[in-house]
């Protein structure tokens, strides 16, 4: 029953955010629909023709009142039709969205994954050692890097080793010489082009792990069940792993989910100064073209995934966690 209240809930949020990101857009300034009315009664059609073909080429009523465009979305978005782009025309929204995503999921995935080992690998190991200069070092320069932006670090990357060093590609998922598929030419240029993507999520991501798990590490070794292990001649490996790092991890759990809805809104910032063709890129290109069918898209995607990790990792710490649960 719980469960059924928390999706509830999420389906509440996803669908504020959808309205409120229906109205803000409208709100900006240099409506596209506006500018494609105009050109269209200078090419001689009139009002009612002009008004029919950008109802044809958006997908719903654009000079109705705006709870009549509300209502025409809302049911194009029950049918799955998010509407047609206007920088790519002829082009649905829905499937502009589903050829980026992939390179964003691969980024975000790849990078969290690498943040995650690397993070609980030094915070284990300076919890341990804490007091010596093992424990100094991560705890300094962890407390450094968490509070880099993963723009000014792609910033960095970029202009040291792909402006400077010639070392990586400046922009794009692959490289046009290879043949898209399932051999190593193409998977080597797709994490070749995605080395800077990801080496700026990690630099700007390790460095918090590292620092939540010290300190849950630290917690867990001063609990009583570990001092009852250790009296109990329980081999040290054995405390470590059962007792000590499954206890320490747990906090941690939340905080992954979370970070996977958040990185892919964090996206935006790296793809766009790699020229990375994932869905903050195109997010991006939609806010400066003023395309509101994909600007809506996109936002809802994203803040879907937000809404989605929250929910799973709630509802899945619940199960990990029995003390949660009473």
């Amino acid at each position: 029953m719980k469960i059924v209240k928390r999706a509830g809930s999420a389906l509440v949020m996803v669908f504020a955010v959808t309205t409120a990101t229906f109205f803000l857009v409208r709100l900006m300034p240099g409506s596209p629909y506006a500018t494609e009315l105009y050109q269209l009664q200078q090419q001689g059609y009139s009002v009612v023709q002009a008004e029919n073909q950008v109802r044809v080429l958006f997908g719903f009523a654009v000079q109705g009142p705006l709870w009549l465009q509300y209502l025409h979305y809302l049911g194009g978005l029950v049918h799955g039709n998010l509407g047609t782009s206007i920088m790519y025309p002829g082009e649905s929204v829905l499937g502009l969205i589903g050829k980026a995503v992939p390179w964003t999921v691969l980024i975000v995935c790849v990078s969290l994954l690498i943040c995650f080992a690397i993070g609980v690998g030094l915070g284990t190991l300076a919890a341990y050692l804490r007091g010596g200069w093992f424990d100094q070092i991560v705890t300094i320069g962890s407390s450094l890097l968490n509070g880099i932006p993963q723009y000014l670090t792609a910033i960095l990357l970029f202009y040291f080793l792909a402006t400077l060093g010639h070392l990586f590609p400046i922009g794009g998922a692959y490289s046009p010489a290879v043949h898209p598929g399932f051999n190593l030419g193409f998977v080597g240029s797709v994490f070749y082009h995605a080395m800077l993507p990801i080496l700026s999520f990690v630099f700007s991501g390790f460095a918090g792990w590292a620092l939540l798990m010290k300190s849950s590490t630290v917690s867990v070794l001063g609990e009583d069940f570990i001092f009852t292990a250790k009296a109990m001649a329980i081999r040290e490996r054995d405390v470590v792993i059962s007792y000590v790092s499954k206890n320490a991890m747990l906090p941690l759990f939340t905080s992954l989910l979370l970070s996977l809805g958040f990185m892919f809104g964090g996206s935006v910032y790296v793809e766009q100064v790699f020229n990375y063709p994932g869905l903050g890129q195109l997010f991006l290109n939609s806010t400066n073209s003023r395309d509101f069918p994909l600007m809506q898209g996109c936002f809802l995607l994203l803040t879907t995934a937000v809404i989605t990790a929250n929910f799973v990792a709630d509802v899945l710490y619940t199960r990990l966690d029995p003390r949660i649960r009473q």
